[in-house]
């Protein structure tokens, strides 16, 4: 087995609880809509990307914060339920 498929199947489970999180999370923002999820693969490991939809055409600044926001609440909650490793190859983006 690949080094990359071992570490998509360590990160399974870690996926599972943040992706629902960030669900749960990002339903206060009312400008973001539902969220598309890329793995960018590397030789070890893989990047998640979460994909965000911009409803209003919101700005850029509001965005911005509102990824702040969501980044800082992601790393904590990553943290308080272990999934760390995972956290640190996830990424939050906005469709425009």
């Amino acid at each position: 087995m690949l080094k990359i498929d071992e570490f998509r199947m360590e990160m399974e489970e870690s996926k599972r609880i943040y992706t629902e999180e960030l669900r749960k999370f990002s339903e206060k923002f009312d400008f973001l809509g539902d969220f598309t999820i890329v793995e960018e693969p590397d030789i070890d490991t893989v990047d998640y990307i979460y994909h965000f939809n911009n409803l209003n055409g919101t700005s850029k600044e509001i965005l911005n914060s509102a990824r702040n926001e969501i980044y800082k609440h992601m790393v904590r909650f990553s943290k308080s339920n272990g999934i760390d490793d995972f956290s640190r190859n996830a990424y939050i983006s906005f469709k425009r």
